[in-house]
């Protein structure tokens, strides 16, 4: 953690408590579970493709059947660290591969989703014995679908709907110790896909994105549309590795962290714990600054304390100590470098965008079209929901010097056929994330 002195004028780049010594004697002269976040799964080696699936975190077995893998195997490694802090996690697989399949005595089995996992199936029928087969699915030594007392492979059709396989063919069931799948092959996603993925997340509920992938044209392509969506009332962040987007809505991750297990998280990993805290951050009293990563015990690509201070300058997003000796986020901040009008210095908070984003959306919500009629009568009505809405965001420590006949104010001037305009002044709470305190010895 950093620490030391300061100067009041100079101030500090990085957060921290800074102390200063100073003494009154005379001497001489001495010259800082809300949250869905979204993933894409690329070359996940099971699973449907171009569909969006939603995993609770208080049910993360429950589309085992679609990806193939419990939430506690390597293959779901991002969904596990975003389920760390994200109440949902909405993944994609941008690209379906070739199913699994096998053929016994006249019993056709299919995967029912393309990968390589696939292969991993085996089908089983066994003698019952009061009559007729019992037909079962196994996933490596996991039984995961068993229909009894069998004769024909019609009846097993007609029966045997399940999440893991779809049964073909015709005849008596034949018994058969167990047989596997194969042929199954996971898809190979292309950019072309990726984009696809991109563009389809706009229609999905969802908070912050994890973008976990290293090709400069598709970080771009993510920029662009976080851009394209804030600009169009949809007020949605991304957390990408590596990428200098100078906005707002883009946090930059440039490490990355070790976990208890020895499993390396990094800085393209690590966007889905990033990004899941930052969709799951409740707006009006949470920054992450100095928020330990879960499980975390030593950081990959550790920076000094100059190399911390260019990289906030640059409005880099990284893991330091905290003063507890963990791992933990050094500042929350976005990508936003460039404070110009109308956005100033303390638009790179996260916090501050969150409570912004959060207004706006309640703004949208209250506000919406031909809710009011645009007369005296209605402007007084909106001003009044307005003030309402400021009450209700100053009693929760999101914003402060609120002036209630002045913050929220319809333009009577301007507001004329069907257009209202009003004037709204908000001014957001920051964290406590540098500390200076002179202490003065007797």
């Amino acid at each position: 953690m950093p620490g030391g002195t300061f100067d009041k004028i100079v101030g500090k780049v990085r957060p921290g408590t800074y102390i200063n010594f100073e003494s009154t004697r005379p001497t001489r002269i001495r010259g800082r579970n809300r949250g869905a976040v979204t993933i894409p799964l690329i070359n996940h080696p099971y699973g449907p493709g171009e569909e969006f699936i939603r995993i609770a975190r208080n049910a993360p077995e429950a589309q085992r059947h679609k990806l193939g893998y419990s939430v506690f195997d390597p293959e779901l490694l991002l969904v596990r660290e975003a389920l760390k802090a994200a109440a949902e996690v909405v993944v994609y697989i941008p690209k379906q591969g070739a199913k699994a399949t096998a053929t016994e005595n006249n019993l056709t089995v299919t995967a029912k989703y393309g990968g390589a996992r696939g292969n991993d199936l085996r089908v089983a029928v066994t003698a019952n014995p009061t009559g007729g087969f019992d037909v079962s699915v196994w996933l490596g030594s996991d039984r995961v679908f068993n229909v009894t007392g069998l004769s024909e492979i019609d009846e097993l059709i007609k029966v045997g709907n399940n999440d893991w396989v779809d049964f073909a063919g015709g005849g008596a069931l034949v018994a058969h110790a167990g047989f596997s799948l194969s042929g199954g092959v996971t898809g190979n996603a292309t950019n072309a896909d990726i984009t696809k993925y991109i563009d389809s997340s706009e229609s999905q509920s969802w908070d912050t994105m994890a973008f976990p992938i290293a090709q400069a044209a598709l970080k771009a392509a993510v920029a662009s549309k976080i851009k394209y969506l804030r600009d169009n009332g949809k007020y949605r962040t991304a957390a990408v590795s590596g990428l200098q987007a100078d906005c707002i809505g883009i946090i930059n991750v440039t490490n990355g962290v070790v976990l208890n297990d020895g499993t390396e998280i990094d800085a393209f990993k690590a966007t889905a714990f990033i990004a899941a805290s930052d969709a799951a951050a409740l707006y009006h009293i949470e920054s992450l600054t100095y928020r330990p990563y879960e499980g975390a015990v030593s950081i990959l690509g550790e920076k000094n304390h100059e190399e911390a201070e260019a990289a906030i300058n640059k409005g880099e997003f990284f893991f330091s100590w905290n003063e507890r000796g963990e791992v933990a986020v050094e500042y929350d901040i976005n990508s936003l470098v460039t404070f110009e009008r109308p956005k100033g210095e303390y638009y790179r908070k996260n916090r501050v965008r969150r409570t912004l984003d959060s207004f706006a959306k309640d703004v949208m919500l209250e506000f919406p079209p031909n809710r009011f009629h645009n007369n005296e009568d209605a402007w007084d009505a909106m001003e009044g929901l307005g003030r309402e809405l400021l009450l209700r965001y100053e009693g929760n420590n999101a914003i402060m010097n609120v002036n209630f006949e002045e913050d929220f104010r319809v333009n009577r001037g301007e507001s004329i056929g069907d257009e209202v305009f009003f004037d709204v002044f908000i001014q957001p709470v920051d964290s406590a994330e540098k500390l200076f305190f002179t202490i003065k010895t007797r």
